[in-house]
């Protein structure tokens, strides 16, 4: 018992970093320091959806033993397997009927189909992943969160029912973590960073200001059509269809 209570101590401090840290760089180091001591973690993986499929970007991809593997396989998921991962859709529907919740599972690779096991975990050597999805409510985009272990017995009961326990704290740390990245760095940098030109980024700050086309056009000196052009091309580029989409870059 007082073991329990030391381990717990630690945790709540460990926490306590995290929360002071949000929003900056030393997060992510803070971050894994905690989780490493929740349970043997050798990947990590986030991604951001929204709800009905048309956006999807990843916003945490991490190897431990190959930072650049990370980075690729989070690329090869978002090519398109995401549509096809049964988990996925699984946690999708629990998540959106019970919002509060955070609906988690274990997934073993030996029940995966053979081209996906192959891709996302003999290529990395990875045996075992636990995946959660937590609903942002000011977007409304789901975040799918997946933490993968190498041994071949996967995670211990004890490390599993602590990642339960705690997977709402988790979730909620991710969000905090990821608005507060966002506002520090603005929105045009936030749009910048997701392959707009500067006129692009421009026109869609001002969009979320309550600019029109018409009144873009006198402030910058260009025609309306101009403007409707730049807007409709990074609306594309974001995978966006509405306004409303452009506030999760705020």
């Amino acid at each position: 018992m007082q073991d329990d209570e030391l381990h717990w101590q630690e945790m709540a401090k460990l926490i306590a970093g995290c929360v002071d840290s949000l929003g900056s760089g030393v997060f992510y180091p803070r971050f894994f320091q905690m989780m490493s001591a929740l349970a043997p973690i050798d990947q990590y993986m986030v991604f951001e959806l929204s709800p009905n499929g048309d956006y999807a970007t990843c916003r945490l991809a991490h190897n431990i033993e190959s930072p650049d593997l990370g980075l690729e396989l989070a690329s090869l998921y978002l090519d398109g397997a995401y549509l096809d991962d049964p988990m996925l859709k699984e946690l999708k529907t629990s998540v959106l009927t019970s919002p509060a919740d955070a609906p988690c599972q274990l997934l073993e690779k030996r029940l995966l189909p053979p081209i996906y096991r192959r891709r996302f975990f003999n290529v990395p050597n990875l045996e075992t992943k636990f995946s959660f999805v937590v609903l942002d409510p000011e977007s409304q985009h789901l975040f799918y969160i997946n933490f993968y272990s190498r041994k071949e017995d996967g995670f211990a009961a004890a490390q599993l029912n602590a990642l339960k326990q705690i997977s709402s704290l988790i979730g909620s740390l991710l969000l905090k973590h990821f608005r507060d990245e966002r506002k520090r760095r603005g929105v045009i940098k936030s749009l910048l960073a997701s392959g707009l030109s500067e006129r692009e980024a421009q026109i869609c700050n001002m969009i979320l200001k309550g600019h029109t086309a018409k009144s873009i056009g006198i402030d910058l000196g260009l025609s309306e059509s101009t403007v409707i052009t730049y807007k409709k091309r990074a609306f594309e580029k974001l995978k966006i269809n509405r306004k409303s989409e452009l506030l999760k870059f705020l």
